[in-house]
């Protein structure tokens, strides 16, 4: 595991410049930044980056690579308009570049959520076809690889759905955003939550033609 974040390093001290995801809005962003520096001792990459790539980062404040088969990620550390300062990679808990559907994140004015077991409604960071996220309080009990039973509300419409939770992250306001994968739903479900994200795109095309090269 330690040799492929160092083929990314070595590969990076040697090209001076590398190819990685933002993710705005759920939506992957490749973006190639050019490495001013690798600090071994800190453990520490300063890149090279414009006034987009930093609305980019400011959002979710990672950054990913592919080596191989393998998806690496890098914490934003600090950032300006010109200079982005991040981890050393790590090996990502959530490989995003090898989501099967494009995802959206689910906005308030456009709201999506879900009734687990009829005793918790959660609503919902994001959604595809394939799964979505949500957050609950760390002192909430759900347990990763469990099935569960649901009601999804997505276009003003009620369908029942079973789902599995499939990790966790800890985040900075004591929750955890458990990040869930649909095993069992009729074909109508997957038909409005893509009509659904089918909308959320039409509306990020154009906030995202801006940060094309």
């Amino acid at each position: 595991m330690e040799g492929t974040i160092n083929r990314l390093l070595e590969d990076l001290e040697k090209k001076k410049k590398g190819e990685f995801f933002i993710f705005y809005e759920e939506v992957p962003i490749k973006v190639i930044l050019n490495v001013f520096e690798i600090n071994f001792l800190k453990k520490q990459i300063e890149f090279e980056i414009n006034p987009k790539i930093e609305v980019m980062i400011s959002q979710e404040k990672e950054l990913y690579a592919r080596v191989n088969d393998d998806i690496l990620v890098l914490k934003a550390l600090m950032w300006n308009r010109e200079v982005l300062i991040t981890s050393f990679p790590s090996f990502a808990i959530e490989p995003k570049i090898k989501r099967n559907f494009v995802r959206v994140k689910c906005p308030a004015k456009h709201p999506v959520n879900l009734e687990i077991d009829s005793e918790l409604c959660v609503n919902l960071r994001d959604i595809s076809e394939e799964g979505f996220s949500f957050k609950l309080p760390k002192s909430a009990t759900f347990e990763i690889d469990k099935e569960y039973e649901g009601r999804l509300n997505v276009n003003s419409k009620t369908f029942p759905i079973i789902f599995k939770p499939l990790y966790k992250i800890e985040r900075p306001d004591n929750t955890y955003r458990y990040g869930c994968k649909i095993t069992q739903a009729r074909p109508i479900v997957q038909n409005e939550i893509a009509k659904y994200v089918g909308d959320r795109q039409r509306e990020l095309a154009k906030i995202l033609s801006n940060f094309a090269d």
